[in-house]
């Protein structure tokens, strides 16, 4: 409602305003999530690629080590020693001196020539065990028996492949330290004397991320052949939760990335080599920094055009209505003829060439209305006068014939009465031209007729009156009532082959209801024909006079008929289409027309 009763110019600024508001707002969205989708696709392609460059090379790594190891395997100092190795219950490196330097040399000898740090240690089929490591040194060798407790060497031992790539595990040796190894079988074609072990402490895989800036924002995790997860380079992460989240990463197969939680981010990748999988995790305040920046470059943006955009509206939509205004304030203030100000045009204003168009069209329909009106009023004027002159001759002949019969029959005072009432029928039918009558006046005008009627009938004609003397006030067209009367002597009683018996009945009603009057009259004659009743209404609904139409009334003149007709023409132009008029036959076969109007009009034609 409130929408309803602005002008139109804050109508079309408001509905261009949440328009534009709604068209900035969507932009905007599809700018941030535009840009989010790209910052995190961008995200995730980092730290894909970073994982994949992370785990050549670790397997560059591990491959070197196992290269080291195969000239180890096939070292001529080392394998004479390893075949004459026979089973006792010490450690055959305690008691033969002079071998273990053998071994310890020639490992220390290839870690330092080759940079690679970690310790290298045979154990042999017997579980005899020597070592050496870089930059420490040699360590302690062990007993049997508690060599023989390693689960994992005994395992290892009993492998008969070439190479095993063990991941992350503590050390054998029972330093307490975290090491990954390459683990290769020392043998011939024919035997195998034992394994050569090369670990690598755990500070080697994090240095492989050395080259990174903000190297302490990423850490590695290891998950072994079996996806389990065997080492974590955060201290703070939930193993569980992190492998879950992988798990659930790897079986939707869509990227080699998963979020740990909503601070990280983890790529991972299979090394072809191990088997192991390769985990590269950072945390994501770098994306969400940007996050924020592109958010805020949004808003700004955001804000921004719709500052301008609104502004820009505003302007447009005030120039486009104020040349409508200017027209819509003249109609609302229209004085015809006088304020219907024509606007001077310059340009090429559509609005304003419209407004001006408009203007001079109402100018036009002012002058076209005065003349349709004047020229309208004239002829309905002229037709009025046409229908209330149109009266019945035959009446003035019937009446001179009674008059005449009268006169030969008798010389009583009924020549005499009859013709006052013929006068007072000439003098009202010859008075009121153009002006309307009261309800008395026309029941006595009826009245005058019916005494003349019963003069010439006599004992044949019977008449009635009941009337509403409430009503004698009512002011009415002149010569509405007789026309009825008259009606019925005409086509009730007078019909040819169709006269009724003897006497006549005539019945004149007048009523009232809370709106209308009305004036009945009932005969006992023939009734009305159906078609004949249908071709009056038909010529009646041919002339609709609610407003003034554009109506052809010398074809009606012409057309129409007298009596009955006549006065309902008159009576619709007089109520200006408000009159009432029904036809009805009751079951003893009388007929009653029943015309009526309103009892307060709001408007009646009145002859100027």
């Amino acid at each position: 409602m409130f929408f309803k009763n602005l002008s139109f110019q804050k109508k079309l600024y408001i509905s261009c305003f949440f328009l534009n508001l709604l068209l900035l707002s969507v932009c905007s969205l599809v700018f941030y999530y535009y840009t989010t989708a790209s910052l995190r696709n961008n995200m995730q392609d980092t730290i894909i690629s970073n994982t994949s460059m992370l785990m050549k090379d670790l397997d560059s790594l591990l491959g070197s080590a196992n290269n080291t190891l195969k000239e180890l395997q096939t070292n001529t100092d080392l394998i004479p020693i390893a075949k004459t190795i026979t089973d006792s219950p010490k450690n055959y490196f305690a008691t033969h001196v002079s071998d273990r330097t053998v071994f310890q040399n020639t490992f220390r000898s290839v870690l330092v020539s080759q940079e690679q740090y970690g310790s290298i240690s045979y154990v042999s089929r017997y579980y005899d065990n020597i070592g050496a490591a870089y930059p420490t040194g040699a360590y302690e060798y062990f007993s049997k028996e508690k060599v023989l407790e390693i689960q994992s060497l005994t395992d290892l031992m009993e492998n008969t492949a070439f190479v095993t790539y063990v991941p992350p595990h503590e050390d054998y040796w029972w330093h307490g330290e975290t090491v990954f190894s390459v683990v290769r079988s020392m043998r011939d074609t024919f035997r195998q004397y034992g394994i050569i072990i090369l670990d690598f402490n755990i500070a080697s895989l994090e240095g492989l991320l050395s080259d990174f800036e903000n190297s302490e924002d990423y850490f590695i995790s290891i998950l072994d052949p079996e996806q389990n997860l065997v080492y974590t380079g955060s201290e703070n992460m939930d193993p569980e939760k992190f492998s879950t989240a992988y798990r659930e990463s790897a079986q939707s197969r869509d990227r080699s990335v998963f979020f740990p939680d909503e601070f990280t981010i983890s790529g991972y990748e299979v090394s072809p080599t191990t088997g192991w999988t390769f985990i590269l995790s950072t945390n994501t305040a770098g994306y969400l920094a940007s996050l924020k920046n592109a958010l805020t470059v949004s808003a700004v943006l955001f804000l921004s055009l719709f500052l301008v955009m609104s502004s820009f509206l505003f302007l447009v939509t005030l120039r486009l209505s104020r040349p409508l205004k200017q027209l819509s304030d003249q109609l609302m203030h229209l004085e015809p003829g006088r304020n219907i100000h024509i606007s001077q045009i310059s340009g090429n204003d559509e609005i304003a060439t419209l407004t001006n168009a408009v203007q001079v069209f109402l100018a036009e329909i002012y002058d076209q209305n005065q003349r349709l009106t004047e020229a309208r009023r004239r002829t309905l004027q002229a037709h009025y006068d046409a229908m209330e002159a149109q009266l019945n001759p035959h009446f003035l002949y019937n009446t001179l014939s009674v008059i005449g019969m009268a006169g030969l029959g008798s010389g009583s005072m009924t020549v005499s009465t009859m013709c006052g009432e013929l006068a007072n029928l000439l003098r009202y039918s010859l008075s009121y031209t153009g002006q309307p009558v009261l309800l008395e006046q026309e029941i006595a005008n009826a009245d005058s007729y019916l005494y003349i009627m019963k003069m010439r009938y006599e004992d044949g004609l019977d008449y009635d009156w009941t009337l509403d003397d409430s009503l004698n006030t009512v002011s009415v067209p002149k010569l509405i009532l007789q026309p009825l009367i008259e009606n019925c002597f005409q086509h009730g009683f007078q019909q040819a082959g169709q006269e009724p018996p003897l006497p006549w009945k005539i019945h004149i009603a007048s009523s009232r209801n809370q709106t209308h009057w009305f004036l009945s009259v009932s005969n006992n004659g023939s009734p009305f024909k159906e078609e004949k009743l249908q071709q009056l209404r038909l010529r009646l609904a041919q002339f609709e006079l609610p407003d003034y139409p554009d109506f052809d009334f010398e074809n009606v003149i012409r057309r129409q008929g007298f009596g009955l007709e006549n006065t309902i023409l008159r009576l619709n132009i007089y109520y200006r289409g408000k009159a009432y008029f029904n036809v009805s036959v009751n079951d003893s076969h009388e007929t009653t027309v029943t015309i009526g109007g309103p009892l307060k009009p709001q408007k009646t034609f009145i002859r100027t």
